[in-house]
């Protein structure tokens, strides 16, 4: 006999699991009681519950497998339904752990009660409550199974406290495999044929590609049909952005010579994308219902192939699969217009990285100048974790991504991701250089779980843009509502200072001559470090200041 907390251990081990993230709760008390007993589990307790669910979030980017995060019933759950959305959002595969009150007491309003299934039953792919301890160890196989299979995405599992202390038989602790489909040969045939009668095929790589097997055969393919590789939203690092098949990163509000470019393309291949609102610019490329030209969708789920837009073809096939199937039936050498398609979308890629500074705004550092020295000396295989914001705009347009150099950002648009991921990936790969950038806004939503790098001696370099403002919200009411704006405005607090109370090395930049100083000596220090950029509000994103956005709004 085990008791049914110790299976649940156990059975995190069998599927993989070597680290989940938590705010400890009473709720289910039994299993951080089980985790003391499996060294194999490591356990990563936060300040909040978005910071757990973020930061397992981008575990999960990093180690191919579900990310595993734990929560106490009621007001931790609610906590944690960020990180619920932006899995479901970014297709990310997520089991979230909820306690819940005993079973006696169900639907009697008790303290903290909720019915987890009417909550989160229209984000996550499965809700359960696991009632009965014989079936916990079925019920948590099924749950990784329906959370990395399909569409990946999140997995709510309730976990009455009192049944985490009944003792079952211990069954034999199972994993349920995950179904891998390849394409038909006739769709592989008829897409082979589609590409070598298009004149400027166009391939939009998505989150689905975010492994380092898949970005090498992604890569092959690209070379051996010389066609032009455009990155879903929050993935410009499926492939090397010097590459000469890299044709840009279709993010938020592309530059218009980038959208302009690519929507020439004749036949698009979405692989492993929903090719959803935001990496479609408003599904106007490829446009939905009716694209205006042939569009080819590659995801692992029937349901979500075609949901929204006419297809020429469309198969439910594993993306990486895919791939291989496609490098097999490559030409003997690539057609000469596909090349001059490519080299054409690629030097408008890389001209939008161009930068010349014009020196410090009146207001404070245009942030594009700390991206861009960032840029020239982060490690080539630094990963760089984005909050949102406009500021984020910067680091997509002007950093340099793909080899080992890793983008993790949340196309849910969810604050508060950049800091609990950046700690998650300092942990998991302490030996490489982790840079979240992250807003004033952002950082005060997740900041303290700096707290928790220090705790476990994790590394991360901390970038602060401090314009004072919601800036993207600001943006937008100088666009929409000229002469109107409000209830954007911040009153930050002393961020040096608050860093250095946790304990980071703390570094101002007030000027465009300070980043290169600060940024080395961030880097040398080797240890949890704070950047607070002073920037500029006027120069609020990338294409746009906000001189220019009343000019065009008046």
């Amino acid at each position: 006999m085990k008791r049914a907390a110790d299976l649940l251990v156990e059975s995190l081990r069998v599927h993989g699991i070597d680290r989940v993230f938590c705010v400890p709760g009473e709720s289910y008390l039994s299993v951080l009681d089980a985790l003391v007993e499996q060294p194999a589990v490591s356990v990563v307790t936060t300040r909040h519950e978005s910071g757990a669910g973020f930061m397992a979030l981008a575990d999960a980017r990093l180690t191919g497998r579900a990310g595993v995060a734990f929560v106490s019933r009621g007001p931790g759950a609610m906590n944690a339904a960020i990180a619920v959305h932006s899995a479901q959002q970014d297709a990310v595969p997520l089991v979230l752990f909820i306690g819940q009150v005993e079973r006696a007491h169900r639907q009697m309003n008790a303290f903290q009660e909720m019915d987890y299934g009417r909550v989160f039953g229209s984000v996550a792919k499965w809700v359960v409550e696991v009632n009965d301890a014989a079936r916990l160890v079925d019920t948590v196989a099924t749950a990784f199974h329906a959370a990395s299979s399909g569409t990946p995405g999140p997995v709510v599992v309730a976990l009455p406290e009192d049944m985490l202390e009944d003792l079952v038989e211990a069954p034999a602790v199972q994993v349920n495999r995950v179904a891998r489909a390849a394409a038909s040969q006739q769709d592989m045939i008829d897409l082979r044929d589609m590409i070598a009668d298009a004149e400027r095929p166009l391939l939009i790589a998505g989150g689905l590609l975010k492994s380092d097997a898949a970005q090498t055969i992604l890569k092959a393919v690209a070379e051996a049909f010389a066609i032009p590789v455009s990155t879903a939203v929050r993935h410009a690092d499926l492939l090397p952005n010097d590459h000469p098949q890299f044709a840009g990163h279709l993010a938020y509000g592309a530059p218009a010579a980038l959208a302009e470019a690519v929507a020439k393309a004749d036949l698009v291949i979405g692989v492993g994308t929903r090719l959803g609102d935001v990496t479609t610019q408003g599904y106007t490329f490829p446009a939905a219902p009716l694209p205006a030209q042939k569009v080819v969708q590659v995801w692992p789920d029937a349901m979500a192939v075609g949901h929204v837009r006419g297809l020429a073809l469309g198969l439910a096939a594993e993306p990486l699969i895919f791939l291989e199937q496609l490098l097999a039936m490559a030409p003997d050498a690539p057609a000469s217009q596909h090349t001059d398609w490519s080299a054409a979308l690629h030097a408008v890629a890389r001209s939008l990285r161009e930068w010349r500074s014009a020196g410090d705004a009146e207001d404070g550092v245009v942030f594009g100048d700390f991206v861009a020295a960032a840029d020239r000396l982060l490690a080539d295989d630094a990963i760089i974790t984005i909050d949102s914001g406009n500021f984020g705009g910067w680091v997509q347009r002007l950093m340099r991504f793909g080899g080992d150099r890793m983008m993790l950002a949340p196309a849910s648009g969810a604050m508060g991701y950049g800091v609990p991921g950046a700690v998650a990936a300092s942990l998991r790969h302490p030996e490489r250089q982790v840079v979240c950038f992250v807003g004033d806004g952002g950082f005060l939503m997740t900041g303290n779980e700096l707290a928790t790098a220090m705790h476990y001696g994790a590394k991360p370099i901390v970038i602060v843009s401090d314009n004072g403002s919601y800036g993207t919200i600001r943006m937008h009411q100088e666009k929409h509502f000229p002469g109107r704006v409000g209830m954007t405005g911040l009153t930050n607090p002393d961020f040096p200072v608050f860093a250095s109370s946790f304990g980071t090395l703390s570094l101002t930049v007030d000027n465009a001559s300070q980043i290169e100083g600060a940024l080395k000596a961030a880097v040398q220090a080797r240890c949890a470090a704070v950047i607070t950029v002073r920037t500029s509000l006027e120069h609020i994103s990338a294409g746009a200041t906000i001189a220019a956005l009343r000019g065009s709004a008046a």
